[in-house]
Formats: C-alpha cells, structure tokens, sequence
C-alpha cells in the first residue's frame, strides 16, 4: 500500500477500474439496456456518463481544455451508438487508462496547483476527488441493476 497521497490515488483508479469493469462485464446486454421503472437509467447511461467524466478530468490533467460541458436536460443519456456491451466495455476501459496516465505523469507538485474553468477554479486533486466518489456511485448502480434481476454475487475481488 502506498503512504503518499499521490501514489495512494492512483492505487484507489486502479482498484475502481478493476471493480466497475468486473460489475459491467458480468451484466449481458438486456440487463445494461434494462430502465428500470421505465423511467431509471441505464447502465450503459450511467457508463456513458462515467466515461465521459473521466475523459474531460483526463484532459484537464493533461493542462488541456475540453471544451464545453454540454450535458443536455436532465440525467445524461448514452446515445444509441453507445448501447452495446463492447463498445461500453472499450470506452470505460480507455477512459480510465487516460485518467491514470494522466494522473501518474502529473508532477507530485502539481497536485493542488489551480486549475482555472469557465465556472471556477479546481485542482488535480480535487477533479481526482469527484472522480473517485463518482465511480462507485455508477457502480453501486449497475449492482442494484444487478440485484433486481436477482444476481446477488459480488462480481469483483478485495
């Protein structure tokens, strides 16, 4: 286990990717289609979501601009062209590896330098904070997807 601050982090990206990729492999693809409620999303939203999030923090620590945040009305949706297993599968893994190269080329003591937004200010740190109470959210998610089909394993390893 690491003891400093930025080694621990990217212990805890490598963990979180391992234990979501793990939930969503395991869920077949009417399961990751199903709303429940009719109304609820998806697991391919909430992983659309998560993927994009974690593309715009890895841009920004990369000291690159992502453009702007158009989110649409509402909960986020993943288009069409997202909704299959693999490309789900694909894009969460890429977007996770670009935030942990990101995040481990990233000089120890630019951890909490700021970053400027249009709607603020940030830093590394605290970009790496929201990604780090967003991805279990997701995952917690797929889980209770998970569980309303009856499938109560726990799909990843401590």
């Amino acid at each position: 286990m690491q003891t400093d601050l930025k080694g621990f982090i990217g212990e805890r990206l490598l963990s979180l990717k391992s234990m979501y990729l793990d939930d969503l492999q395991a869920m077949p693809h009417e399961q990751l289609l199903k709303s429940p409620g009719g109304t609820a999303r998806s697991g391919y939203d909430f992983t659309y979501e998560v993927a994009l999030i974690n593309n715009r923090i890895a841009t920004r620590l990369r000291g690159e601009d992502p453009g702007p945040f158009n989110r649409g009305e509402g909960f986020m949706r993943a288009p069409e062209s997202f909704c299959d297993k693999t490309t789900a599968v694909a894009e969460f893994e890429s977007s996770m590896d670009s935030v942990i190269q990101a995040w481990n080329a990233l000089p120890e003591e630019k951890i909490t330098e700021t970053i400027v937004l249009p709607q603020g200010e940030t830093s590394a740190l605290e970009l790496l904070s929201i990604l780090l109470v967003h991805l279990p959210y997701h995952d917690g998610q797929l889980n209770y997807i998970q569980t309303l089909d009856s499938d109560n394993d726990v799909h990843w390893k401590f």
